[in-house]
């Protein structure tokens, strides 16, 4: 066994180690196509750039409450029993990276329709903690259950990828640098157990596929609004003007929905009049809008 380097010696060399680094720009490769962790770099100064990089952030809720007094002993389970699943959720919608951090897990999506496999991946993690973990937990536990279910996030950007670490040994793992995974994860942080919150990008794609924005037509019951706006704190700029989901998949057209949704449809036909009757509506309001304007700036010049 080596002899250990003294504290100063180590704080010289990575004094060094930082002067070093600081005092140049590392290289930035483009990178279309999918994450491949083994081709990120980790001997140079060199980053991987991938383009609108869509990040899932999924927390198990209540986790702090487990770990403690007579949940302690069954926590182990539970957590397998809940991110497990949700790394395979997202694994099977195409995330190109997936990660578990303790209680939460996230994923990345890359490449076609990426947005929309990352907004089903979110919905379907959290229809799965409240329409399956919850009531077996419930089923465990009936007379006092655990409560938890899923917080999810979801925001999208540019991420720049590299392994750091020690290379040559399982000290290292990739680091991605970039809004996407740090705002997802803030969403996550925010939202109520069973609720996925979504940065305004992520929401400006929601509102454009009716698949998504509109409830079906189960039930006889007309199509309302699933989203509502949420304002995002600790997100900058216009990116906080995002929107949260209460709802999860209807168990009746949710896979028909959510194929759709991946395969990159956004029309639902059985929408065409209420389309037309809800385009009529916004028109009159954009009529009514302007005609206000004009005649309070007519007002202004005649003040």
């Amino acid at each position: 066994m080596s002899e250990r380097p003294d504290v100063s010696e180590m704080m010289q060399k990575f004094g060094s180690h930082v002067a070093k680094h600081l005092e140049s720009t590392p290289d930035v490769v483009p990178t279309d196509g999918e994450i491949n962790v083994s081709d990120l770099y980790i001997k140079v100064p060199k980053w991987r750039k991938y383009p609108q990089v869509t990040c899932v952030f999924a927390d198990l809720a209540g986790s702090t409450s487990l770990r403690k007094g007579k949940w302690e002993a069954s926590t182990a389970s539970i957590y397998e029993s809940a991110i497990h699943p949700a790394v395979v959720i997202l694994d099977h919608f195409g995330a190109g990276f997936i990660e578990v951090q303790g209680d939460a897990a996230f994923g990345l999506f890359v490449g076609e329709y990426s947005r929309s496999r990352g907004i089903c991946a979110g919905i379907t993690i959290k229809t799965f903690g409240e329409h399956v973990l919850l009531p077996k937990l419930h089923a465990k536990w009936p007379n006092d259950p655990p409560q938890t279910g899923f917080k999810v996030g979801c925001a999208i950007s540019d991420l720049l990828g590299k392994k750091i670490g020690i290379p040559g040994t399982t000290h290292n793992a990739p680091v991605w640098a970039g809004r996407a995974v740090n705002y997802a994860a803030k969403c996550s942080q925010q939202a109520e157990a069973h609720e996925m919150i979504v940065t305004k990008p992520i929401a400006e794609a929601v509102r454009r596929n009716e698949y998504l924005f509109y409830s079906c037509e189960c039930g006889d019951s007309s199509p309302v609004e699933l989203w509502t706006d949420r304002q995002v704190e600790s997100v900058a700029g216009s990116d906080s003007q995002g929107m949260v989901l209460k709802n999860s998949w209807c168990n009746i057209c949710g896979d028909s929905y959510c194929e759709k949704i991946c395969a990159g449809s956004w029309r639902r036909p059985d929408l065409d009049a209420f389309r037309a009757s809800g385009m009529r509506e916004k028109y009159l309001k954009v009529i009514q809008s302007r005609q206000a304007n004009a005649r309070q700036i007519k007002r202004g010049i005649n003040g």
